[in-house]
């Protein structure tokens, strides 16, 4: 697919959407990984030797749930930016179109526009979050206790982040791409042509089967190891520099 992408529209067209994808990661990636942990506090987990994986599970799925929220209308631009074929238009055009369609006038519309799909988006955050936090933290939790590893020795520490952004990558990819092949076709697809998650999910199975909902499913891995690598191992390496204990 990424032969055929560079081959009709260039190797620029790899990376069309970056300035919206950008703009999405810096609001919801920030809140996602910031409020993990209070929220896991707040669940009564603050010794990491005897907290229960589900603590982990609820604040992964709270933080990513509101995260996800809070930045919807970057999620939708990027998705839109991303899905366009031909000469890439500006991040303003798409805006512009989302913000009027369906003849928009009134704040209330506009706003409602920006949040279209929104609740198929929080509902695949909140997967995500569960997921990926939980897994990247119950990971390096094993790890510590049945391997003995350390944080204190480099190598040993390095080791726990990539093993532990790997499992997470892994565990991501599966439990997301039904929510992410839903999103897609709602945020792609003329307005009101689904009524929301649900019917985008009975859409993708009555149309292509159950593994349908596993769509693209390679790709998805393709983009999420080392995505999930580069992210973990700089917010590790961030707490690190300002003084906070690793997770």
């Amino acid at each position: 697919m990424a032969a055929r992408i560079v081959r009709e529209e260039g190797v620029r067209s790899l990376y069309r959407g970056v300035l919206a994808a950008s703009l999405r990661e810096l609001s919801y990636s920030s809140l996602r990984f910031g409020l993990y942990e209070p929220i896991k506090k707040t669940l009564g987990a603050t010794d990491p030797k005897n907290t229960p994986f589900y603590k982990k599970v609820l604040a992964g799925l709270s933080a990513g749930s509101f995260a996800a929220a809070v930045a919807s209308p970057t999620d939708l631009l990027k998705i839109r930016a991303q899905g366009e074929t031909g000469i890439p238009r500006s991040l303003s055009v798409h805006a512009t179109e989302i913000a009027y369609a369906n003849g928009a006038t009134s704040f209330f519309q506009i706003f409602a526009n920006f949040y279209r799909g929104v609740s198929t988006t929080v509902i695949r955050a909140g997967l995500i979050g569960a997921t990926k936090m939980a897994t990247y933290d119950e990971t390096k939790h094993r790890l510590r206790m049945y391997l003995g590893w350390r944080d204190e020795i480099a190598i040993e520490r390095y080791s726990l982040q990539f093993c532990a952004s790997v499992s997470a990558g892994l565990a991501l990819s599966l439990t997301s791409s039904p929510a992410t092949n839903a999103r897609t076709i709602i945020m792609t697809s003329p307005p009101g042509t689904y009524s929301g998650f649900t019917h985008a999910i009975i859409s993708i199975i009555q149309s292509r089967g159950i593994l349908g909902l596993y769509r693209g499913f390679a790709a998805q891995w393709a983009r999420v190891a080392p995505y999930a690598l580069v992210q973990f191992f700089v917010w590790e390496q961030l707490r690190r520099v300002v003084g906070m204990r690793p997770l």
